[in-house]
């Protein structure tokens, strides 16, 4: 073990690019460490995800076949993916003028998020689109956390920062409108671990590559975002402190989303039965 986390982190330190003083906040043993032991982890949780669906699966097979749930087109939806489409292309635009290596922040979870939101919406792939969402609703509490404390320090541009808000407000209608909308969907605990282990792999995997391949922090995987007033919490830890966090919250938010989603959607129904 002592011999492998050499190995990886001597590649790390071998693919950095260093731009930042904070670049080796964490040692490159820490990050092998973590980069072993996280990935290992958020894997078992995925193959645990996909287990527990495939059982869901064969037991549903001998109940009666459930009533297929009905789309409601809605021009909202439209509305929100064609919002989305545009910021996301905005953005691009937005770190292309500032060099290559800032464009790698497309990689951070609110863009990849919106992408696939337009996809949810858009799509005339029900089936495939709802599995989508089924993983994707999880993730809101990455718009929250960014909402409740945005970091706007880089955003100097023109429009930079109206174009932030406007996209996470967007992301965080988003999941209503398809709950209401499109995919009547339940919480799903098979689906819901499966969600946070993809999310786990592509910080401790795919943002950590290429953050030290960019010399760029992101989602925070080089350094600690700006705390404030809780700088106790950027020890060596950091990272795994708030990916267990994380991986509660957006459990329970999640669920607490599909809920009050749903809740919406069979008000909606029941108003326009009356009708």
């Amino acid at each position: 073990m002592k011999y492998l986390i050499q190995v990886i982190g001597e590649t790390f330190l071998s693919i950095s690019d260093p731009v930042d003083h904070r670049h080796w906040f964490l040692s490159k043993e820490q990050h092998a460490y973590e980069f072993i032991f996280m990935n290992i982890f958020y894997l078992v949780v995925i193959l645990i995800g996909i287990n527990l669906n495939k059982k869901r699966e064969h037991e549903n097979q001998r109940k009666p076949k459930a009533i297929t749930e009905k789309d409601y087109p809605s021009l909202l939806n439209k509305i929100v993916a064609i919002i989305l489409a545009i910021n996301v292309f905005l953005n691009l635009i937005y770190k292309c003028l500032r060099g290559w290596r800032v464009v790698f922040f497309m990689l951070q979870p609110c863009h990849i998020v919106s992408t696939i939101y337009c996809y949810c919406l858009l799509t005339n792939n029900y089936q495939f689109g709802r599995k989508v969402f089924k993983i994707s609703i999880y993730y809101i509490l990455v718009t929250i956390a960014a909402l409740v404390a945005p970091d706007l320090a880089d955003l100097t541009l023109p429009f930079e920062c109206y174009n932030f808000f406007i996209q996470h407000y967007a992301l965080l209608v988003a999941p209503f409108l398809l709950q209401v909308y499109r995919y009547n969907i339940e919480f799903e605990l098979p689906y819901a671990l499966i969600s946070q282990g993809l999310f786990g792999i592509a910080h401790f995997f795919v943002f950590e590559i290429f953050s030290f391949i960019s010399g760029t922090n992101i989602n925070y995987m080089l350094f600690p975002p700006p705390l404030g007033e809780f700088s106790y919490l950027t020890q060596e830890s950091y990272r795994v402190g708030i990916a267990f966090i994380l991986f509660i919250l957006a459990l329970g938010i999640g669920r607490l989303v599909i809920l009050i989603g749903s809740k919406i959607r069979s008000t909606l129904l029941i108003k326009n039965k009356s009708k």
